[in-house]
């Protein structure tokens, strides 16, 4: 038992290093952007306190976090433009750059507006339960987004579009210190191929957009928060008018991945998603 348990946290420590070593350049930067506030950057608020994490049922009874707009954009020029003028100093990573600047990068033509919610893979119901209130513990249950997702889908969320990612960063200026969200969406492949997809987040010395490991077997702990669309009453509607009353997911035109996107995937991430 003394084996295992240091064994796990090891293995948890090592985790912590990797990820240091992927946001410490980002956050220095930040740093140094961080002392050129502009007039109208907002304080950060406060981060609430939340207590045990609960299993949720169904995504129409999950609390709305956010409502954003997407699509309408001009490219990926607008994006960075937006991003350098902002009120508050944002940082994009370098990953995420790349793949913003793609031109199979999926930007919306026609604006419109998405519910946001912000879930845990604990609330999902993944992961074992019962080390869900131990940091420790928690830190150590590993699940692949693979299941992530394919449990967020069949509780009715839908994945966010990838300009989800951009658009929460210029949208969210006063997220609390030392959050982390992981944008749930289809993943962009950079030009060697790796898959991408964005975290937004505020490590203390400024905000940042900054790309991770999309590939649907990489594996985030317990405690993770996605960021997920809960689809509007009409939309769904509409859905089950076209498809009848058996409901089949699938990939929708504004990129949500669903149920049949993970099963039957398109040539470009055939490798990646089972």
């Amino acid at each position: 038992m003394a084996e295992t348990g240091v064994a796990m946290r090891c293995s948890v420590v090592w985790r912590c290093v990797r990820s240091l070593a992927v946001l410490l350049p980002v956050a220095l930067y930040a740093g140094h952007a961080s002392g050129q506030a502009r007039a109208g950057c907002p304080t950060p608020a406060v981060r609430a306190s939340t207590g045990p994490a609960q299993a949720i049922s169904i995504a129409s009874e999950t609390r709305i976090w956010k409502t954003v707009t997407v699509g309408g954009s001009k490219g990926v020029n607008a994006v960075r433009v937006a991003m350098e003028t902002a009120p508050c100093p944002i940082v994009i990573g370098d990953d995420a750059d790349e793949v913003l600047g793609r031109p199979a990068f999926p930007f919306g033509r026609k604006p419109i507006e998405l519910d946001l919610v912000v879930v845990s893979v604990f609330e999902l119901g993944l992961g074992d339960q019962a080390a869900r209130n131990d940091v420790e513990l928690a830190a150590a249950v590993e699940v692949s987004l693979h299941d992530v997702y394919a449990r967020a889908i069949s509780l009715g969320f839908e994945l966010c579009p990838a300009e989800v990612g951009p658009a929460l960063r210029l949208q969210y200026l006063d997220q609390p210190l030392g959050e982390f969200l992981r944008i749930a969406m289809t993943p962009v492949a950079r030009y060697t191929g790796e898959l991408v997809d964005f975290t937004v987040g505020n490590g203390g010395a400024g905000l940042v957009l900054v790309g991770g490991n999309g590939d649907p077997a990489a594996t985030v702990p317990g405690a993770v928060r996605f960021v997920f669309v809960r689809p509007r009453a009409d939309a769904v509607a509409r859905q089950r008018r076209r498809r009848g009353k058996a409901l089949i997911p699938t990939l929708s035109r504004a990129g949500v991945l669903t149920a049949r996107r993970i099963r039957e995937p398109r040539a470009e991430a055939a490798r990646a998603w089972p």
